[in-house]
């Protein structure tokens, strides 16, 4: 029984275990996952964690619990190397053997060589990032609902979101939805002039991604919604309490108390060790068949933010659709082998995209075609909630929906952020050093 090793339980890993569970239950194949958590988070839903619209626990997935249904071992672990001569995983707590191996270790935020990004900006990456920036809002409104003075208000009410793209203009809104009806109702000696969220985008607008008559279909709803947008920004330092940034040849600055780094993301460090291309976002070129280039290896296969696959003379993009496709075509690949057969080429589909722009409106395309505001904007809603894949997790999803609908969104804190070591509530908020995991 041949042994398949999978690394990261994210889209694309999860996709391949899915391919794998006949295989499985045929007693065909010996499968294992390891990630550094033991739970897969569905991230296009993560900024609706910020502003309270979703519960954090409804949008995780229990890695050992799906696993233990399917008959796939799971271990709790962090990569360290791939010894692709022994043909086996070096990793924090062990070492584990493989015939074919699936590498889907997803991304860490690119910081593109900005130390002082490093130390004092947010990443945007996990369920916790989640959490912390939704708790620093509330705290500030706390604290902002004490002064008279406006303009220290705004001093501290300043937010900003380095990086324009999906992840960005989606957190921007949903952060603008939430204070704007905080302060509409319980902080309600805050006014919407005295709170400050900006968009710095390197490119002429917002979401340079999609197709520009969208993307600036799209900035301008973010104006309208009182939304900064800077475009043409270079982000030359971040400090704690503010940002140093060019645009058209001339420096500024911009007081900013919560700063969230969505510019780019990059592979995981230890793909550089594994041979053949690498990019300078640290992501592996791979061959229509999903194997590194240059480098004989035909039992690896890379798959989603670990890859960098050439569509058209370009290079794509990592996001969850692509993960997924190339996890069915990766198992797809190793049981032909298994069976002697050669490999296949990828094909990829590109189905469009979905971008919210917060409370009823979005910009969408699927399969060409391209709708706006709230229609598409529960478009949006009904494609990820159909998505989320999970029975329980999307009636769980569905009724937070419905609660936020009609209530609202709370603001508690339930940290002590005086008794609370290293605490994200805390003045001095840096980021600890980040190990690279799965």
């Amino acid at each position: 029984m041949k042994k398949i090793l999978i690394l990261g339980g994210g889209f694309g890993g999860l996709t391949a275990l899915s391919f794998l569970k006949k295989h499985i239950r045929r007693k065909k194949v010996d499968v294992t996952l390891i990630d550094k958590n033991n739970y897969s988070l569905f991230t296009p839903m993560l900024a609706e964690v910020v502003s309270g619209n979703i519960k954090p626990e409804n949008i995780v997935f229990p890695l050992r619990e799906i696993c233990v249904k399917s008959g796939v071992k799971i271990f709790k672990d962090e990569v360290h190397n791939i010894d692709k001569n022994a043909r086996k995983v070096i990793c924090e707590n062990g070492e584990y053997e493989y015939d074919y191996l699936i590498v889907a270790t997803g991304s860490r935020t690119n910081f593109r060589g900005n130390e002082s990004a490093m130390r004092n900006a947010f990443e945007f990456k996990n369920i916790t990032d989640a959490i912390h920036i939704k708790y620093l809002i509330i705290d500030f409104l706390e604290k902002a609902s004490t002064m008279t003075d406006s303009a220290e208000k705004k001093k501290l009410l300043s937010f900003s979101i380095i990086g324009g793209g999906i992840t960005g203009v989606e957190l921007a809104s949903e952060m603008n939805d939430f204070i704007r009806a905080k302060i509409k109702k319980e902080y309600n000696t805050v006014t919407k002039d005295e709170y400050d969220i900006t968009i710095f985008e390197y490119d002429k607008t917002v979401l340079p991604g999609i197709d520009k008559e969208q993307a600036q279909k799209a900035q301008e709803v973010l104006i309208r919604n009182g939304i900064n947008v800077i475009n043409g920004a270079m982000v030359k330092e971040v400090g704690l309490t503010h940002i140093s940034y060019s645009q058209n040849g001339k420096d500024a600055d911009k007081s900013s108390t919560i700063t969230v780094w969505t510019a780019g993301v990059e592979g995981q460090q230890y793909l550089e060790n594994v041979g053949g291309e690498i990019t300078r976002d640290c992501r592996l070129h791979i061959s229509k068949t999903l194997n590194p280039k240059n480098l004989d290896a035909p039992e690896i296969f890379i798959i989603g933010d670990s890859c960098a696959y050439e569509y058209k003379e370009k290079i794509l993009p990592p996001v969850a659709p692509l993960a997924m496709q190339q996890g069915a075509m990766a198992v797809k690949n190793i049981l032909r082998l298994i069976n002697g057969k050669k490999p296949i080429e990828f094909s990829y589909l590109h189905f469009g995209y979905l971008v919210s722009l917060g409370k009823n409106n979005s910009v969408v395309n699927l399969f060409g075609l391209k709708f706006r505001g709230a229609f598409a904007y529960w478009l949006w809603k009904m494609t990820y909630l159909y998505k989320i894949g999970m029975f329980k997790k999307q009636v769980a999803v569905f009724f937070d929906w419905i609660m936020s609908f009609w209530f609202g969104n709370e603001s508690v804190l339930i940290i002590d952020q005086d008794n609370c070591t290293n605490c994200i509530l805390q003045k001095n908020h840096k980021k600890p050093n980040k190990k690279t995991i799965v």
